[in-house]
């Protein structure tokens, strides 16, 4: 196992049917932290998003990569609903 895989820190949490997995790297000589999140449901993987900009620390990066896990779950309800319209 190399070194900065030893230093990846990993956490996991649900929200509603979805599970989200994070896995962050530190980036010592940036003093920041990067990394992905999996979205997964029922064991399937749906998707996998990066860390867009590193973080100072390792809960903001999991809180960027939430938010950008609840973004793609909203934009893939959008999707699936499309809107109705009512003939008035």
């Amino acid at each position: 196992m190399r070194g900065d895989e030893r230093d990846a820190l990993s956490h996991s949490e649900r929200y509603q049917e979805w599970e989200f997995h994070y896995r962050l790297m530190p980036a010592p000589a940036l003093a920041t932290f990067s990394g992905t999140a999996q979205i997964r449901r029922e064991g399937e993987r749906y998707c996998e998003l990066p860390v867009f900009e590193p973080q100072r620390n390792a809960l903001a990066s999991i809180d960027l990569l939430r938010e950008q896990c609840l973004a793609w779950i909203g934009s893939r309800s959008a999707a699936a609903d499309p809107p109705t319209f009512s003939a008035s």
